[in-house]
């Protein structure tokens, strides 16, 4: 009998002895990882603090839970489940307490705490020249991911869910070729955002086309083309074919052009460049 308790109790020494290493390797690799996790996140949010201490709390316990100085295994079981209660708990508390917050640098909160930006859509003329009320969205590209917001009547878009230190790149989406005069641009997200967008029509700075006249093309037509500002003049080659490059001064989203020559009915068409669309016309003979 003698031998087998001998034998049991070696066997329980043993159980209690591994029990505490597994514990005790556990719980150093728990805290590691807390540890790793607090230094390589510098604004830790609510959630991965709590993640932190948990991971804290239970390696703490797993470290302190010892045996009593007996050989029960039992007894070892009984202490690592007080540990691991206690583990439980310790997460909580620091939580609440947030030690590691003390050292969380001062604009974090502003860099966690979400916002808002307000996009004010403006032409060439200035902030007060709101060249697409109601028409259109502003498109925001954002970490790969892509908002849209509609342009109101005051020329605002409105884009909340955002965070401060946020870079985004800004665009326009509308049935006519809209685009940002600095596409190149990164905007950074400050709390409560004003952003001027400012946005021209591309491809007004170009009408052409050609003038047939029984599906033959007509030469020696004048083309006078009646722009914001001015008027330009051209005349159609042998080919029918004609072409104004627009100054800026001149440039709008819509010019007006006549056809004029001897012995035919002058006529005149609107032009609509955006389209990139050339203005085919025929002309009649008086």
């Amino acid at each position: 009998m003698s031998s087998k308790t001998e034998i049991r109790r070696k066997e329980n020494s043993f159980k209690s002895i591994a029990l505490k290493n597994i514990a005790k390797l556990s719980g150093g690799l728990f805290i590691v990882l807390a540890v790793i996790i607090a230094l390589f996140n510098k604004c830790p949010t609510n959630v991965q603090y709590f993640i932190i201490y948990a991971l804290f709390g239970i390696g703490a316990a797993l470290l302190l839970a010892k045996s009593a100085e007996r050989t029960s295994a039992n007894v070892t079981v009984y202490n690592v489940g007080i540990g691991l209660s206690g583990g439980v708990a310790l997460p909580f508390i620091l939580f609440f307490t947030n030690p590691i917050g003390s050292f969380k640098p001062d604009d974090c909160n502003r860099l966690l705490s979400a916002t808002s930006a307000t996009v004010f859509v403006h032409g060439k003329k200035g902030k007060q020249d709101m060249i697409l009320r109601q028409k259109g969205f502003v498109i925001m590209d954002l970490h790969g991911e892509r908002k849209r917001a509609s342009i109101n009547e005051n020329g605002q878009a409105f884009f909340q869910n955002l965070h401060s230190g946020d870079s985004v790149r800004l665009d326009i989406d509308f049935s006519e070729p809209y685009k940002t005069i600095f596409p190149d641009s990164v905007y950074i997200i400050q709390p409560g955002s004003t952003i001027y967008l400012q946005v021209a029509l591309q491809g007004i700075g170009e009408v052409r086309g050609m003038v047939l006249y029984n599906a033959v093309p007509l030469a020696d037509v004048t083309v006078k083309l009646i722009g914001k500002t001015g008027i330009l003049l051209d005349t159609t080659n042998s080919t029918g074919d004609f072409s104004f490059t627009i100054p800026e001064r001149m440039q709008t989203n819509e010019y007006q052009v006549w056809f004029i020559k001897e012995g035919f009915k002058a006529i005149s068409y609107p032009a609509f460049p955006q389209t990139g669309e050339p203005l085919n016309i025929v002309m009649e003979k008086k």
